[in-house]
C-alpha cells in the first residue's frame, strides 16, 4: 500500500522533473528567436520608466552596463553610440557606483542573519559546539568530556577562526559572523577573480550573490565555502603575476595559496589547481595552435605548477586524512538530477526552480555575447565530469557532485564577462537583483518561523544538567528530502534540522553523543568513557529504531552509542516527532512539545542505588534554573562518577 510519504516524495520528483522539462522548452524558445521579440517588447516599455532618466544611480549603472556589454559586441549589434570608450574608462574609474551596489549586495545577503541567533543550516550547530569546545579549554564541566587536539587536518580554517572569535565574543554572535563570511567569501572570491581576469570593474560577478545562498550553505559546508573564497583570490593572484611575467613570485603566491586552501578544506586546494592548471593549459594550447610551442614552454608551466603544489602534497602526507582509507558510496542516478540544482537550492522548491531556469536562460540569451578567462572551458568541462562520476561519499567526504556543482556555477560567474547591448544588461540585471532580494527575504521569513522550533527545543533542554548525557532521536529520518513543513528541509537534499541537539553542549554544557569529533577531520577529541557512547559523522537515530530494541548489528555499526544506551544516557530529547509515535517503555515524560521532547532514562533497577545523590558537576558561577532537577535523586550522573 502507498504511504502519505511515498506519495510526497514521488509528487515532488515529479515537480523537478517537470521543471527540468520546461526549463528545457525554454531553452528552445530562447534558442529559436522567441528571445529577441521579447527583448525588444520588455526594454520599449523599461527605458519609457522615469526611474532611469530621474536616478543618478540608475544613469551610473546604465552607463557602467553600457561599458561591460558594449565592448566586445561586433560592429554590426553594438548601439549606435559613439561614447563607447568613454563608458570603458568611466567603469574602471568611478567607483562609488560599483561599490555602493557590492554594498547593498552584502547587506541584502547578510540581513536574514539578524532575524535568528541559530540558523538552521544543517551541520551548522555541530560546527558551533566544536568551536565552543575549543575557545574555552578549560571550562570545568566540558574539559571532563571533550578536548581539543590540534595537529595537521584539512579542515582547520574555521576551527581556527572559530576558536579566537568565541572567545571575545558572544557565542551565537560569533557563530554569525562566521556564516557572514562563509556566506560571502565566494562572491567575494569571485568578485576579485573577475577584476583580475578581466581587468575591470563589472556588475557581473555581483550577480554572484544569486547562487551565495545555496545547498552548501543550508548543508552548513562552513570551510568548504570558505576555501572557495580562498582558491579564487590564490587563482587571482596566480593570473595576474603569470602576466607580469613573475615566474617566482607567482610560485610563491601559489605555494601561500596552497597551503591556506588546504588548512580550510581539501575540496579548495583541488579548485585552486584546477584554476591554475586550466589557465597554464590554455596557454599551452594557444602556443601549440599556433606551432610555438617547446619543451621550455611545458617545463615553464608545469614546474611552478609542482612546486607551488609541493608544500601541500607534504601536509596532506603528515595529516591523519592522508591515511583514511578511500571508501565509496553509492551512484543514484535520480540523486544527480535533483543535485542539479544545487547552486539555487534553498527551502523553497518552486523559487530554487525558477532561479535556476531564469539564469540558465539568461546564459542562453547571451551566449554568443560571452568573454571567457582562459582554461574556464576546461575548469567547468573536469568540474563536470567530476559532478557526473562522483559517488554520494568518498574518504570521509560527503555530497561531492553537490560541491562540483556549486564550484561551477561560481566560475560562471567569476570567469565570464557578458559582452551584450546596454538595455539587455540593464533587463538581465533588474532581474536578477530582484531574485536575489526575493530570496533572501524568503530565507529570513523561513528562519523567523524556524524560531518557534528553536525556541521549542530550548524549553525542551532548560532542565537538563551541566554533564548530563543526553541521547538524541528524530523521528524524521524517513522524510528527510521532502517532508513539510519546508522550513526544516532542503528539498531533494538533506533535512535541516538534524544537529540542533548540539545546543545540548552549546547552552547547557551537557554530553551529546554526535559531535563531530572524527581525528582525521576535526581538532577535537572526546575523553574516556565518554568516547565509547559516541560516534561522529552520524545523525540522530531514528525513533523508530530505538524503540525496537534489540538492535542489528547494522544498527550498532552506525550507532555503536546505543550498546547499553538505558544505562549510559541520562535523557532522550525527540525532535521533529510525526503524530502518532511509539511510546518506549521506561522513559519519563519532561517537556511534550511539537517539535522537541525530553524524557528522563529510567534505569535498571541494579543501576538505582548508583543514581541516588549524584550531583552534576556546574561550571563556576553556574545556577540551575528553577525547576531543575540538579541535586535531586533523579538527576543526571556527575562526570566525575563515572566509571571507565
Amino acid at each position: 500500500m502507498t504511504t502519505t510519504v511515498e506519495l510526497t516524495e514521488h509528487h515532488n520528483r515529479s515537480r523537478i522533473l517537470g521543471a527540468i522539462s520546461a526549463m528545457l522548452v525554454a531553452v528552445h524558445l530562447v534558442a529559436s528567436g522567441f528571445r529577441v521579440r521579447f527583448i525588444q517588447v520588455f526594454l520599449n516599455a523599461a527605458a519609457r520608466l522615469p526611474i532611469w532618466s530621474s536616478w543618478s544611480m540608475g544613469r551610473a549603472f546604465q552607463n557602467a552596463l553600457r561599458a561591460s556589454g558594449q565592448a566586445g559586441l561586433p560592429a554590426d549589434a553594438r548601439a549606435p553610440d559613439q561614447d563607447a570608450c568613454h563608458h570603458v574608462q568611466l567603469m574602471c574609474e568611478a567607483a562609488w557606483p560599483w561599490l555602493a551596489t557590492a554594498v547593498a549586495l552584502a547587506i541584502v545577503l547578510l540581513a536574514p542573519l539578524l532575524v535568528i541567533d541559530v540558523p538552521p543550516l544543517t551541520d551548522y550547530p555541530n560546527h558551533l559546539a566544536r568551536f565552543f569546545i575549543l575557545a574555552h579549554p578549560d571550562d570545568p564541566v566540558l574539559s571532563k568530556m571533550y578536548a581539543p587536539h590540534w595537529t595537521i587536518l584539512p579542515n582547520l580554517g574555521m576551527d581556527v577562526i572559530g576558536a579566537g572569535l568565541l572567545r571575545v565574543t558572544d557565542t551565537h554572535t560569533g557563530g554569525r559572523i562566521l556564516l557572514a563570511l562563509c556566506l560571502l567569501a565566494p562572491v567575494g572570491g569571485a568578485v576579485v577573480y573577475h577584476r583580475v581576469a578581466f581587468g575591470c570593474r563589472s556588475y557581473w560577478p555581483l550577480a554572484s550573490g544569486l547562487v551565495a545562498y545555496n545547498a552548501a550553505f543550508f548543508m552548513g559546508f562552513m570551510n568548504f565555502l570558505l576555501s572557495l573564497g580562498l582558491a579564487l583570490v590564490g587563482a587571482a593572484a596566480w593570473v595576474a603575476l603569470r602576466r607580469r611575467n613573475r615566474p617566482g613570485w607567482k610560485t610563491l603566491a601559489g605555494a601561500i595559496a596552497a597551503v591556506a586552501t588546504f588548512f580550510t578544506h581539501i575540496f579548495g586546494l583541488a579548485f585552486l589547481f584546477l584554476l591554475i592548471g586550466a589557465e597554464e593549459a590554455a596557454e599551452i594550447r594557444k602556443r601549440w595552435s599556433s606551432g610555438t610551442a617547446t619543451a621550455h614552454d611545458f617545463m615553464q608551466a608545469a614546474i611552478p605548477i609542482l612546486v607551488a603544489l609541493a608544500p601541500a602534497a607534504v601536509l596532506y602526507r603528515l595529516s591523519p586524512f592522508g591515511d583514511a582509507a578511500t571508501s565509496l558510496g553509492a551512484w543514484h542516478a535520480i540523486v544527480k538530477l535533483m543535485r542539479l540544482f544545487s547552486p539555487f537550492t534553498i527551502p523553497d522548491i518552486n523559487l530554487t526552480i525558477v532561479t535556476a531556469v531564469a539564469f540558465i536562460v539568461a546564459m542562453f540569451a547571451m551566449r554568443r555575447h560571452l568573454a571567457f578567462t582562459p582554461g574556464l572551458r576546461l575548469a567547468i568541462a573536469v568540474l563536470a565530469i567530476v559532478y557526473i562520476a562522483a559517488p554520494l561519499r568518498m574518504k570521509g567526504g560527503s555530497h561531492i557532485d553537490l560541491r562540483a556543482a556549486v564550484m561551477i556555477a561560481l566560475l560562471l560567474f567569476a570567469g565570464v564577462q557578458p559582452r551584450i547591448a546596454r538595455r539587455e544588461a540593464m533587463m538581465f540585471g533588474v532581474v536578477f537583483a530582484a531574485l536575489i532580494l526575493v530570496r533572501s527575504a524568503y530565507v529570513a521569513a523561513t528562519w523567523m518561523d524556524s524560531r518557534d522550533d528553536l525556541a521549542d527545543l530550548r524549553a525542551a533542554i532548560a532542565g537538563v544538567e551541566p554533564g548530563a548525557r543526553v541521547l538524541a532521536a528524530t523521528g524524521s529520518t524517513e522524510e528527510r528530502t521532502m517532508a513539510p513543513p519546508a522550513r526544516r528541509t532542503l528539498p531533494g537534499i538533506y533535512r535541516l534540522t538534524y544537529h540542533l541537539p548540539a545546543l545540548l553542549l552549546v547552552e547547557r554544557r551537557a554530553f551529546w553523543p554526535l559531535l563531530f569529533a572524527d581525528p582525521a577531520q576535526q581538532p577535537v577529541t572526546i575523553l574516556p568513557p565518554f568516547d565509547r557512547m559516541s560516534h561522529s559523522l552520524t545523525e540522530p537515530i531514528d525513533w523508530k529504531v530505538l524503540a525496537n530494541e534489540p538492535f542489528s548489528a547494522e544498527t550498532l555499526r552506525w550507532e555503536r552509542y546505543l550498546v547499553d544506551w538505558r544505562s549510559n544516557f541520562d535523557y532522550v530529547l525527540l525532535i521533529d516527532p510525526k503524530p502518532g509515535f511509539q511510546a518506549i517503555e521506561k522513559l519519563s515524560p519532561l517537556h511534550d512539545g511539537q517539535f522537541a521532547k525530553l524524557y528522563r532514562v529510567e534505569r535498571p533497577d541494579a543501576l538505582a542505588p548508583h543514581r541516588t545523590g549524584r550531583e552534576a558537576v556546574a561550571p563556576s558561577g553556574y545556577t540551575a534554573p528553577a525547576g531543575s532537577a540538579a541535586g535531586s535523586s533523579g538527576s543526571a550522573s556527575a562526570i566525575t562518577n563515572l566509571s571507565p
